[in-house]
């Protein structure tokens, strides 16, 4: 044997003969002892990053100790297009290059991502090969893939059918450097440096004024009422009084606010009431029937007070008028606020626009309730257990989801809208010499541009009002296809019951619903509470028996690393310095935390310095063998001594306790138990000489370095085997132990 144990050397090899032997491809039909689960497809936005690393690692442990139990394992592998973030990476990466989205078409730019998504599945496959994960490979997924695109078509036609989806106007998340909408949870907070301007609001018929905060005096125009609780003390008499708009002189009434009211936490003074940019607020103002408009257009630029402006050159504008005008009582430049910014950093402001939606309390086929029905009755086990509640809690409070997303990269919306009306529609379209221009349909066709030059250079439509649209264009009338692409998640939150639907092999549907879902605890909002109400809408039945919630990976900056954020560390750095079974087993460690974490070189060291020992064990076994081949061969009927009947008993120990722990998804408890032995097995070594009967010694020692490697192969597969090829060539593989038992 090699004096140590280099990964990389036989990386490839075992590879090799585990893809060979067809060990991670079971037989399952509907009698079988099964044990199902699929990998949560990474984003083919880039290559890996260790915190990736960490989900593979637990599947793998689970996925091995069952097939070794005589479970038939199916672990399906896949990537997912990614969509928005995706196209956020690729984007970045042109940028980089002193080049921009804008030179291609929308199909050339489509057609750039698709290679940039397949140079990047190529090595994300690469990675999780590299990382041991016994996934099957003939059953490989992908978010685009015929049986994906069919599943989604068919979803959301159903859904169609059953009057869940509809089109309509609401305030959304809209980025204009990204050009595209985005749900709140796309976006990250960060502090603002925008002062609290304190306004004055003279009173209409009496002398005095109202003194009103805001943050974004750009929008001041567009107010036209101030809410006031009754029992706010501060204000309460001036509900009623009609004020006037400091900006525009228009009427400005003090009405009764409907709001719950917190005298612990008064604002002082109070801020105005926007619901034109402000979504908290427009959702009041559409209950309570209260005007409002949308302020920008597809640029961010201002449409009516100071149109053409950006809001900050509107806020400079506002507030050297209200300061000529005697209007700004005061600025507080201490002020803490924050603004919303999208994945590339970009501001992201509310506008109002007409968008898709997925219905989540229809009365005729609701979503919600029998999501939250079959929480309950089918018992899904959570771990950590107390994040079932938050899931229960933010299944119970989603909005009706906006489906729709404006990036080219994804699967398009299905839709088509007759143009009766030409001038309902805006337009973005290249023309004959590739120059991108957009403007009212309607009014270009009165310029003489053809409808079928629209069409063929089409980037973007927007209707802004509603208008007949249908899933099936008929002949003779005219038409424009939806641009708009569904968020990813409308075909990652369906990942769970799709994966298991395969074309080419029937067997998969016996799989589902799978015994566990592994992730990343950040996803409870964006995934598994989709993946529970699309799974039960399509099947009837919840998608999984268990979701094991893992801790984040940080980065040195402390945030979650992201791919699209550019601060993750990828896995290749990790595989090359310390191998897979290091990796793994360093990062399965943390397991036992609650708090996320940062990996430390530390925990590498000890793991690395735990194989060193493991291969020093396995090459004292290789120098006693090569005197005498029959040492190895333990015989039951020879006599134990007190130390062997101890080593066996604790071998035995260490087995039960890892596999319980197994059972109990205690990964890193199991891992340590394992690890544990080692010492014990080292002590052993050095002792077999001074003994009567080495050889028997040598028999004991072998028999549990045996064992001992298969307790330990579902943490470090790749030197275990190594070590049982070398040491035990006729024993099988030990990927393969137990993967050939079927129960029909």
């Amino acid at each position: 044997m090699e004096k140590s144990f280099n990964p990389e050397e036989v990386k490839d090899a075992l590879l090799r003969v585990w893809e060979e032997s067809g060990y991670a491809t079971p037989r399952i039909n509907q009698n079988s002892r099964r044990y199902s689960m699929f990998l949560v497809p990474p984003n083919a936005s880039g290559p890996l990053h260790v915190g990736n690393a960490l989900m593979i690692a637990i599947q793998d442990i689970l996925a091995r100790y069952h097939r070794a139990k005589g479970d038939a394992t199916l672990w399906i592998p896949g990537t997912d297009h990614g969509g928005y973030e995706t196209q956020v990476t690729f984007e970045r990466e042109l940028e980089a290059a002193g080049r921009s989205k804008d030179e291609f078409t929308r199909t050339e730019f489509v057609d750039a991502v698709e290679d940039f998504v397949a140079k990047n599945n190529e090595t994300i496959v690469r990675q999780v090969k590299a990382m041991g994960a016994s996934v099957d490979w003939s059953r490989f997924r992908y978010t685009l893939d015929k049986d994906s695109l069919r599943f989604v078509d068919r979803m959301f036609r159903k859904m169609i059918a059953d009057k869940l989806i509809y089109r309509s106007s609401y305030m959304v998340n809209y980025c204009s450097e990204c050009t595209t909408m985005l749900a709140d949870i796309e976006l990250k907070e960060v502090p603002s440096n925008s002062p609290l301007y304190v306004v004055k609001f003279p009173f209409r018929e009496a002398d005095g004024y109202l003194p009103l905060a805001t943050t974004r005096p750009e929008f001041l125009f567009a107010v036209t009422h101030i809410l006031v609780h009754p029992r706010d003390e501060r204000y309460a008499e001036h509900i009623g009084s009609t004020l006037l708009n400091p900006v525009t002189g228009e009427e400005v009434l003090v009405i009764e606010s409907k709001r719950k009211h917190d005298p612990d936490s008064l604002e002082s003074p109070l801020f105005v009431f926007s619901p034109s940019s402000r979504k908290y607020d427009f959702e009041y103002a559409i209950r309570n029937g209260l005007p409002v408009r949308n302020l920008l257009d597809w640029k961010g630029l201002l449409i009516e007070r100071n149109p053409g402006m950006t809001p900050e050159e509107a806020r400079s504008v506002t507030v050297d008028f209200c300061t000529k005008e005697g209007l700004l009582e005061r600025v507080d430049e201490a002020f803490e606020g924050t603004k919303s910014i999208c994945k590339k950093g970009h501001p992201v402001e509310s506008v109002i626009r007409m968008t898709w939606f997925m219905r989540l309390d229809d009365e005729q086929v609701p979503l919600r309730k029998p999501a939250l029905e079959m929480l309950e009755r089918e018992r899904l086990v959570v771990q950590p257990h107390w994040r079932k509640k938050g899931l229960a809690d933010w299944i119970g409070k989603m909005h009706d989801w906006p489906i729709a997303r404006q990036n080219a990269w994804g699967i398009r919306i299905p839709i088509w809208y007759e143009v009766t009306d030409p001038s309902l529609f805006t337009v973005w379209y290249r023309d004959s010499e590739r120059v991108l221009r957009h403007g009212n349909l309607k009014a270009l066709l009165e310029e003489g541009i053809l409808f079928e030059e629209v069409v063929q250079g089409l980037e973007r439509v927007y209707v802004a009002e509603r208008c007949n649209w249908t899933l099936e264009p008929a002949a003779g009338k005219k038409y424009l296809p939806e641009t708009d692409t569904f968020d990813t998640w409308f075909s990652s939150g369906a990942w769970s019951a799709m994966v298991f639907e395969n074309s080419a092999s029937s067997e998969t549907s016996h799989a589902y619903p799978s015994d566990v879902l592994v992730i990343g605890h950040d996803l409870l909002r964006l995934s598994i509470s989709r993946e529970i109400i699309l799974g039960v809408y399509m099947t009837g039945r919840l998608p999984f028996r268990r979701v094991y919630f893992h801790q984040l990976l940080k980065s040195a900056d402390g945030q979650k690393m992201s791919k699209s954020l550019g601060n993750a560390i990828t896995l290749d750095t990790y595989l090359e310095k310390f191998g897979a079974d290091v990796t793994r087993m360093a990062l399965v460690s943390y397991t036992g935390l609650q708090e996320d974490f940062a990996i430390s070189d530390e925990r590498l060291e000890r793991f690395k310095s735990f194989s060193d020992r493991l291969w020093k064990i396995g090459r004292a076994l290789d120098a006693i063998t090569a005197h005498n081949p029959q040492i190895s061969v333990f015989r039951e009927s020879a006599s134990l001594s007190a130390d062997d009947q101890a080593l066996l008993s604790g071998l035995e120990e260490v087995r039960v306790l890892a596999a319980s722990s197994i059972e109990r998804y205690a990964l890193a408890d199991a891992q340590e138990k394992a690890v544990s032995f080692l010492p014990r097995l080292e002590e052993f070594v050095l002792g077999i000489l001074s003994r009567n009967d080495p050889e028997g010694g040598a028999a004991i020692f072998s028999k549990v370095l045996r064992s001992y490697l298969m307790i330990l192969h579902p943490f470090m597969p790749f030197e275990t085997e190594e070590l049982s090829r070398t040491l035990y060539p006729s024993d099988g593989l030990l990927a393969s132990f137990g993967s050939n038992t079927r129960l029909h």
